[in-house]
């Protein structure tokens, strides 16, 4: 099987929701490369429709770079990587325009 030159490791946090923005801004600080795929939602407020901008997959986010420099920051954060039935972290070697159908079609398994 061919490797795309552009596919990359990512891992998957978690995080509490809606604390996906703050941790993607601390990790960019810290130099990693963070993704966080966000979706339009129309929600009815008192009679008034408020258009919101949330994450596609709550409370995670995707993040690439070394996963032993990373865990310090992960756990300062009160973060925690997503692990595979192994229990090893949950890794997708894709590119970034692939990454959230790869995740999706994890979840389904």
């Amino acid at each position: 099987m061919m490797m795309d030159e552009n596919a990359r490791c990512w891992y998957v946090l978690y995080t509490a929701p809606r604390l996906e923005r703050k941790l993607m801004r601390y990790l960019n600080v810290a130099g990693y490369k963070t993704y966080c795929p966000m979706q339009t939602v129309y929600v009815n407020w008192n009679g008034k429709t408020k258009e919101l901008i949330v994450p596609f997959f709550s409370g995670c986010v995707f993040v690439e770079g070394d996963l032993k420099a990373m865990a310090s920051v992960v756990a300062s954060q009160k973060a925690a990587f997503l692990v595979n039935a192994d229990g090893k972290e949950l890794s997708i070697v894709s590119d970034k325009a692939n990454l959230p159908g790869k995740f999706a079609q994890l979840l389904k398994w």
